[in-house]
């Protein structure tokens, strides 16, 4: 037997075929792979203001070898320079170096660049650049960089671009950009809104102001009150005297230095103190007293108004009886007749809108009468009937000489009535008999 084999192809080996081959396997897979297969190195550089929080930054995922859309802007004002943060990633899928380099100072702005341990690296990026460690895929480090416009015209546009280059690649490029807007001086002023008040007649209500300065220059602001008649009002200073902490906004006692103004404020800076307003000792209860308070500067004034609210007890007393022989409803008065059983009511309350304290009754019993013994109840309810109420809530009462007695409310001893709260009413009743 013989074994025959055929083949279609030539027996002629060609290199060159194969190397073709290999190379459109090698395509195909770049091709598969996709940008993934080209990001070995692979600066993101980033920018926000640097008032901004990191979740601001703009960039992430954006590579521009010239920024456009990688681009913040922010004014400067006399004295106030414009600052941003900029922040370089390793996107990249190894770790890496790079070299951040950017402008210098020049005749019409001045520039800086400080590391995130306030280091200045400005001579370093803007002459040879600035090498970075080594980071880690996904590791950033940041730069402050600070513009400031030599002379201010207003409008002036000042771009600064910073560059990042990778050492492993240096065809791998990122950059961002700033725009610094020169403009004038501003003056401005924010005085803070605490809230309405209330106290009790003769009590002191304090009130912690914030005067914060956010014009663009320094400025000093004087403080003023302006009260509602019977009213009055005093400043002083949040200094922490005798033994307080300052600019915690909770006066204490040896807080007592006068505050006129504020002093020099530089850009944001702010100054602490304290409205004092001391409630009339005579007025009805819901007496409302305005107060303005005023911060002036240079080119610059704000105000707040205050209002604090006067609570007082008001304590009412109504009296009602009814014929406990004949049948009846309490009333302003009963029809009787010798022998009849009368029961009384005493009504205390208080209607106003502070506790009222050491509540006490006196009355006289009315002629012709004799008190049931062992009739006298203090009670919440106004039906003179049910359980009697607890000495600790209500109080207590007797009967003296000719009148009745009560010492009211919520830790009343024999002695001293206690407290009456807003709203609260207590009866007291008790039976006599008509002689």
């Amino acid at each position: 037997m013989r074994l025959v084999t055929s083949n279609k192809f030539p027996d002629t080996y060609n290199p060159l075929i194969q190397q073709l081959a290999q190379l459109c396997c090698v395509l195909f897979f770049l091709l598969f792979m996709g940008k993934g297969a080209f990001a070995a190195s692979r600066p993101d550089l980033m920018v926000r203001l640097a008032s901004e929080t990191d979740a601001a930054y703009l960039g992430e995922g954006i590579y521009e070898g010239t920024a456009s859309v990688q681009s913040r802007s922010q004014p400067a004002y006399p004295g106030l320079a414009a600052q941003f943060r900029v922040q370089v990633k390793n996107a990249g899928d190894q770790p890496d170096r790079f070299l951040l380099t950017g402008p210098g100072s020049g005749a019409a702005v001045t520039v800086g660049y400080l590391d995130a341990g306030g280091v200045d690296r400005t001579a370093d990026l803007s002459g040879g650049g600035y090498l970075s460690a080594s980071l880690a895929l996904g590791e950033s480090l940041s730069l402050l960089v600070r513009v400031s416009p030599v002379s201010f015209t207003p409008g002036a546009s000042h771009r600064v671009a910073v560059t990042a280059v990778s050492i492993g690649d240096p065809l791998a490029v990122d950059q961002v950009k700033t725009e610094t807007v020169a403009c004038v001086e501003t003056a401005a002023v924010i005085v803070s809104a605490p809230p309405d008040g209330t106290g009790s007649p003769g009590t002191v209500v304090n009130y912690p102001y914030t005067v914060t300065n956010v014009g663009n220059g320094d400025n000093a602001f004087s403080l003023s009150v302006t009260m509602g008649s019977g009213w009055r009002g005093e400043l002083f200073a949040d200094d922490g005297a005798g033994g307080g902490i300052a600019g915690d906004g909770v006066r204490q006692a040896g807080e007592i230095n006068g505050s006129a103004g504020t002093g020099s404020l530089a850009p944001g800076a702010s100054y602490r103190f304290f409205l004092a307003v001391t409630v009339p000792e005579t007025g009805s209860d819901g007496a409302r007293g305005e107060s303005t308070v005023a911060a002036s500067g240079t080119g610059a004034s704000g105000t707040d108004q205050v209002n604090t609210t006067l609570l007082s007890a008001v304590v009412l007393l109504s009296e009602g009886v009814r014929n406990l022989t004949r049948g009846g409803i309490f009333a302003a008065s009963a029809d009787a007749v010798p022998g009849d059983l009368l029961q009384y009511r005493m009504a205390v309350t208080n209607g106003g809108s502070a506790p009222a304290t050491s509540v006490s009754i006196d009355s006289p019993i009315p002629p012709g009468l004799v008190v049931a013994p062992d009739s006298l109840l203090l009670s919440l309810a106004p039906t003179g009937e049910g359980a009697p109420c607890a000495a600790a809530q209500c109080g207590q009462a007797r009967i003296g000489e000719g009148g009745v007695i009560a010492q009211l409310g919520e830790g009343a001893t024999s002695a001293a009535g206690g407290i009456l709260a807003p709203g609260r009413t207590i009866y007291l009743y008790f039976k006599a008999q008509v002689q």
